[in-house]
């Protein structure tokens, strides 16, 4: 099991993207300034993708609905 993690400031909002490997797949997590996490259903072949996917999602999505 791996686990990795990237910063990323989203509208003045900070952000930590965590990745997990499980095998062959990775999961992913956003957890905001509060130690809140938001947990992706899906699993990707990649890291580079999970990270890709969750960077997405908090760039086209509502932030209020990451700030916990």
């Amino acid at each position: 099991m791996s686990t990795a993690g990237k910063q990323i400031v989203v509208e003045g909002h900070s952000f930590e993207i965590m990745t997990q490997q499980q095998g062959s797949t990775w999961s992913v997590e956003v957890v905001n300034s509060a130690k809140t996490a938001f947990a992706f259903d899906p699993t990707f072949k990649s890291e580079e993708d999970a990270i890709a996917h969750a960077s997405d999602a908090l760039q086209s999505t509502d932030i209020n609905t990451y700030l916990g």
